[in-house]
């Protein structure tokens, strides 16, 4: 019987210390308007990207943030400021930004993550929409693991695309099942 209780008080007492790896992890989604100079070519993504920390400033509002694999979503407010509750240390947030390279970042027990958006370059937008545009104008769906082999691009790039083409009724109607990024999703 001993043993009993005492097991059962283990097992109440790790379950609480489970619930309590909760905590909120805030910080500021950055981005460099010089970057939008050289949007068109890669190489000077690369190469500016991380120079000048003074040019890295906070963007406009609406940099959607959310716990993977969960339904926790936030956004930045006017200034780039966010602030999201996560279940556990081991988790990896999503920063989602029209116009910009996804990013997920795990939360590696921090508390503070600020971040820096880089725009995804013109001729990566380019080669999905030379794929993408012919199979929508002669009526199909295209296969986004396909388009984004094609393309040469990670499969989030190649759906968010197409997404921005089709928007988000077509794509939830023949993509059941596939994650949308509904850009407008955080209040």
């Amino acid at each position: 019987m001993k043993n009993v209780i005492f097991l059962t008080l283990v097992h109440f007492f790790s379950a609480h210390v489970g619930q309590s790896q909760s905590f909120t992890v805030s910080g500021s989604v950055l981005y460099n308007p010089k970057l939008n100079d050289c949007f068109q070519e890669v190489p000077c993504l690369q190469d500016t990207a991380f120079t000048n920390a003074e040019d890295w400033i906070a963007p406009k509002a609406a940099v959607n943030i959310m716990v993977k694999g969960t339904d926790r979503v936030t956004k930045t407010d006017p200034m780039g400021h966010y602030s999201i509750d996560v279940p556990s240390d081991r988790d990896t947030l999503q920063f989602l930004y029209i116009g910009h390279n996804r990013l997920e970042v795990p939360v590696d027990g921090r508390k503070i993550l600020d971040i820096k958006l880089t725009p995804t370059p013109i001729p990566v937008i380019e080669r999905l929409l030379d794929l993408i545009m012919p199979e929508i104008d002669a009526g199909k769906f295209p296969d986004i693991d396909e388009t984004a082999r094609k393309a040469s691009v990670n499969r989030a790039t190649a759906r968010d695309v197409l997404w921005l083409v089709l928007g988000n009724t077509p794509m939830k109607a023949h993509y059941p099942g596939e994650f949308i990024p509904d850009y407008r999703f955080a209040e």
